[in-house]
């Protein structure tokens, strides 16, 4: 009789740790090693990309896209071996974001079908265990955010172009972003997303501001050319409310975050 016990004991051991290392291992895209284009860096495949399989709301055909990567496949090759620095500042810029948002998309797509990125990896892992080759080095999606776009280009808006597959993330564009509007696309995903009731939504009987936990989790990225994450609301609200969320006694609740995927099925 003990010795059943201690052989389920190991059993079960052996499967507990199976799906420890599966979740805690880190997973590293690998791709072939080519020389770098000379010709300008175009973001015209994953533009396609985007078009083919994002609809008006964001979501993302997974399926459709898992069943035909290849010109995403093609896109992350041109990533892997480019040469940013070589850039202007926007294109640098719009590199670095286009990048983010295709992998966090091939992300999903080798671990799909799956309801949310937060299934993917435990503890975050998703975000900060899977590796991919950009600009001739190896990223986690984290590396890229806060080591590259947060630092060096420290502009809050960013933070409504990047998009985690969720349902509370930005909404994702059906065209990729170019040097030329980004400016303009950076003002129009922050005006829609402090716009939008489900991300900002104000209570003036309570006196209360309900947001998103983005303005929470980055509240020190709102200190940048803003006094905080109420004067940089008060930049994309009406007057009014502009005025409701800098005067006194309003308090700030944050929102639940919905880590659904963003998937069209």
């Amino acid at each position: 009789m003990k010795n059943r016990i201690l052989i389920v004991c190991l059993l079960l051991l052996s499967v507990c740790s199976v799906l420890f290392l599966y979740h805690f291992r880190v997973e590293a895209d690998s791709r072939i090693e080519q020389p770098p284009s000379e010709a300008p860096f175009s973001h015209e495949l994953f533009d396609q990309v985007l078009q083919e399989h994002v609809d008006g709301k964001g979501r993302v055909n997974y399926t459709k896209l898992k069943a035909n990567p290849e010109k995403l496949e093609r896109y992350l090759d041109l990533l892997a071996v480019a040469k940013p620095t070589e850039l202007f500042y926007n294109a640098q810029l719009v590199f670095w974001v286009n990048a983010y948002n295709a992998l966090v998309i091939k992300g999903v797509i080798d671990h799909y079908p799956t309801t949310s990125v937060r299934k993917v990896k435990w503890f975050n892992g998703f975000f900060s265990r899977l590796k991919f080759q950009v600009a001739g080095k190896t990223y986690t999606l984290n590396q890229i955010e806060h080591g590259i776009i947060r630092t060096e280009f420290a502009d809050p808006r960013v933070h409504f172009v990047l998009v985690c597959a969720s349902s509370s993330c930005p909404p994702l564009g059906n065209r990729a972003f170019s040097a030329e509007t980004i400016e303009e696309n950076l003002e129009t995903a922050t005006f829609n997303f402090v716009q939008n009731p489900e991300q900002v939504r104000i209570d003036r009987a309570k006196r209360r501001v309900y947001l998103s936990k983005i303005f929470k989790w980055y509240d020190d990225d709102f200190e940048i050319g803003y006094e905080g994450v109420a004067d940089f609301l008060a930049d994309y609200l009406p007057p009014e409310d502009a005025d409701f969320v800098l005067s006194e006694g309003v308090k700030f609740h944050h929102l639940d975050y919905d880590w659904t995927l963003n998937d069209q099925n």
